[in-house]
This record gives structure tokens, sequence and C-alpha cells, in this order.
């Protein structure tokens, strides 16, 4: 999933990876898991050592939410995460051209 959507371009200062999972609710494989599918982009650092770009806590709880209130597995996560994305950007594109439109 190479969506460009997903990776964040802020210049914020990095979330560890202990921080991410302690306000997220995610567990540590979830978060792995996440990071190969190409969801979450780590910002520096090795596995143990990981951060990410702030983004990645609101991203991280909203996984945490779609695990816990429709019981997805990983995968369906990302695919849900990827979608939501998808909408979001696209609804802020309608929202700038009607924006375009004569009154």
């Amino acid at each position: 999933m190479a969506d460009d959507l997903l990776i964040p371009d802020d210049n914020e200062s990095p979330l560890p990876l202990e921080e991410l999972l302690s306000a997220s609710g995610l567990v540590q494989e979830e978060v792995i898991e996440l990071v190969q599918f190409g969801v979450f982009q780590v910002a520096g650092g090795s596995e143990p050592t990981w951060t990410f770009h702030s983004r990645t806590l609101t991203l991280a709880r909203r996984a945490a939410r779609l695990r816990d209130d429709f019981g997805l597995n990983v995968s369906g996560m990302a695919l849900a995460l990827t979608y939501l994305d998808r909408i979001e950007a696209l609804e802020q594109r309608l929202r700038e051209l009607e924006s375009q439109l004569p009154r």
C-alpha cells in the first residue's frame, strides 16, 4: 500500500514507539504489521527504537478503535485506515472544487 496519503509530511518532534503504544492501545506486534503494510511510516531508528511522526498517533488510535469496535485484525485495520484516509482526501478535494464554483 504505497498510498502517499498515509505518509505524513510534518516535521514535528518524533514519537517513540513506547509512547505510541501506551497512547494508542495498540500492541507492538500490531504496530510492526501496520508498518509492514505501509500504513505507518517510521520516522527513524531501528525496530526496538523506532520513532514515528506525530500524525501516526491519530492513525494508531483510529486503528485501535477499529479493532475494538469491529473486531478487525491488523490487515482489516490497514485496509479500513487506507480507505478512510482516501475518503477524507476526496472529501477535502470536493470541498475545494465546490468553493471554486460560481455562486
